[in-house]
Parts: structure tokens; sequence; C-alpha cells
């Protein structure tokens, strides 16, 4: 399993612990659950406002098994929690992980190497830093400054050449 891997499960587990942790609200003199938050393709409307068109979908579920769509705004509302903030910057994190995953498994890999002495080719002590830095922000979630990414695709072309 590759470092993206591990992190795009950890990630999970997150998503699914902040659902099971979320205590359930009243709506309507009805108590509900908050169950999913998904993107919506299509957009859809919000069963609690009508609002059309919302494309980030939270799912509550009453008791009985009955489930309504709701937006940004209502969810928030009934909740009174900032529940759309937490969810873009899961799927922020999450579309990170995905777009840097060549740079995360190169430097897991080279990282991993050079601690266990078995790296075919020297880096410097700075550089070792400055990979950890970029790895680590990386791992947090986080794009790579454009320096960073430089020094990443230098030392995973060199390990890709030996």
């Amino acid at each position: 399993m590759t470092k993206t891997d591990d992190l795009s499960i950890e990630l999970s587990r997150t998503y699914g612990k902040y659902l099971k942790g979320f205590l359930p609200f009243k709506y309507e003199d009805k108590t509900y659950s908050l169950v999913d938050i998904y993107v919506a393709s299509p957009w859809t409307r919000c069963d609690v406002c009508g609002n059309h068109p919302i494309k980030y979908v939270y799912a509550i579920k009453h008791s009985d098994g009955s489930k309504l769509r709701v937006g940004n705004k209502c969810i928030e509302r009934l909740t009174n929690c900032k529940v759309s903030g937490w969810f873009r910057k899961f799927k922020t994190k999450r579309e990170n992980f995905i777009r840097n995953r060549r740079y995360l498994d190169g430097l897991d890999s080279i990282l991993t190497a050079y601690k266990s002495s078995e790296l075919p080719f020297k880096i410097s002590e700075n550089d070792i830093k400055r990979l950890h830095k970029a790895f680590e922000r990386m791992c947090n979630g986080f794009n790579p400054t454009r320096k960073q990414k430089e020094l990443a695709q230098n030392y995973i072309s060199m390990g890709a050449r030996t």
C-alpha cells in the first residue's frame, strides 16, 4: 500500500468519525441525524428551503428511516454547526492527496530509503530537511510550494534513473 493510500484511508476514517460524532438535532419536532455528505451530480434541490441548485448535499435521516437532502445554509441553521466549512476542508485535503500522489509516494520511498541507508544516491542534510518538510506539508493535505515541487521532482527523477 502506498503513502497516498494510507492517507486516504485515514481521511476516510476521519469522515466516518465526524458523522458518527454528530449529535442528533431537531427539525419540525422530529429528531434527525447527519448520515452523509456528498457533491450532487446533477445538482439538486434542498428539501427544507427549496433552494435550487445545491451542489453540496447533507443527507439527514429521521429515526423512522426517512431522509432529507439539505443544502449548506440549512444544515448549518439546523445543527448550529459549521458543517460546510469542515466538508470543504475535507474535500480539499482529499483532492490534494490525489493531485500530489506522485510526490507523496516518491518522497515516502526516498525518505524511507534514506533512514535505512539504502538510498542509491547522496542527498545533503539540508535537502533531507527540506524534503521532509515538503512531505509533512503534503501529508497534512496542503499543496507543496513551487520550490518544494521542484526539489521533490529532482530527487524522484534521480531515484527513477537508478
